[in-house]
């Protein structure tokens, strides 16, 4: 790294400023940028090959682990900013930062293809929060989903309590916007659109989800909204127990992937023989 490099002691210095204003929404889209805090979310985030702009590391106590991921940062073309801890923790979002925070482009994943499978797409639906949402989008990666639809009301997918509960999956899934009122394309042309709702007659594991599918998850409290509705082609439910009345956002789209992605792997494995 560049050991040289003057080390950052004062909040007001203007890579700070710059960090700090990429915790509100206008500023991410208006700069096109995040933050990624931690030394496994940045490494992650290299993984992929995506590189950061900046890197700010904490010279006063980063574990060995964050100064080994903050030299791969400047070796893939970050500048490095040196910081105190008392800057590190102006710029991190957390309370007990990790000693380095990264600044990458927005993603711009491409929705993934396979050839011969039928696309499995997740659409959030006023999903206010950042942890349920940051859940659904590491659960729509690790099942094999496509591409994640953001519908209105849903947290900022690139806030940084959203980008910590993701656990790198920001950067290896894609993420779209949606507006109810006139959907992406590739949303209409699923075969089936099911939005997960308490009172559906159909279970989820009744559902061949191996089919071009899009499941559609509601907001914590009030569920999927009527405009969402207007856009499934169905509901679905998990049955459950006697006197448990619903489950956790995030833990209920996740049960539903999970499904579809075992459903997927059973269609893809070869005949047994007699």
């Amino acid at each position: 790294m560049e050991r040289d490099a003057p080390i950052v002691s004062s909040v007001h210095n203007r890579w700070v400023k710059y960090a700090r204003s990429l915790e509100r929404r206008k500023a991410r889209l208006a700069e096109g940028a995040f933050l990624v805090e931690g030394a496994r979310l940045v490494e992650d985030g290299l993984a992929t090959g995506a590189t950061p702009t900046i890197v700010f590391h904490d010279v006063d106590s980063a574990s060995a682990t964050a100064t080994a991921v903050a030299a791969r940062a400047v070796e893939s073309g970050a500048r490095l900013i040196p910081v105190t801890s008392t800057v590190m923790r102006a710029v991190a979002d957390t309370e007990t930062p990790q000693g380095i925070v990264a600044v990458f482009p927005l993603p711009n994943v491409a929705p993934r293809t396979v050839a011969g499978v039928e696309p499995l797409f997740l659409a959030t639906d006023a999903i206010r929060d950042p942890g349920n949402l940051g859940t659904l989008i590491r659960s729509a990666a690790a099942a094999g989903a496509d591409a994640i639809f953001v519908g209105p009301g849903t947290a900022d997918p690139f806030a940084p309590k959203v980008v910590r509960a993701g656990m790198g999956a920001h950067f290896r899934v894609a993420i779209r916007q949606v507006d109810w009122t006139e959907p992406d394309p590739a949303l209409l042309a699923c075969r089936q659109r099911l939005a997960a709702s308490a009172d559906a007659t159909l279970a989820y594991d009744a559902v061949d989800w191996t089919r071009s599918s899009c499941l559609i998850v509601g907001n914590e409290a009030s569920g999927v909204s009527a405009d969402a509705r207007r856009v499934a082609t169905g509901t679905v439910a998990i049955p459950l127990a006697t006197g448990v009345e619903s489950l956790n956002a995030a833990v209920a789209g996740s049960v539903v992937l999970f499904e579809a992605a075992r459903q997927r792997r059973r269609q893809e494995l070869p005949p047994t023989s007699a």
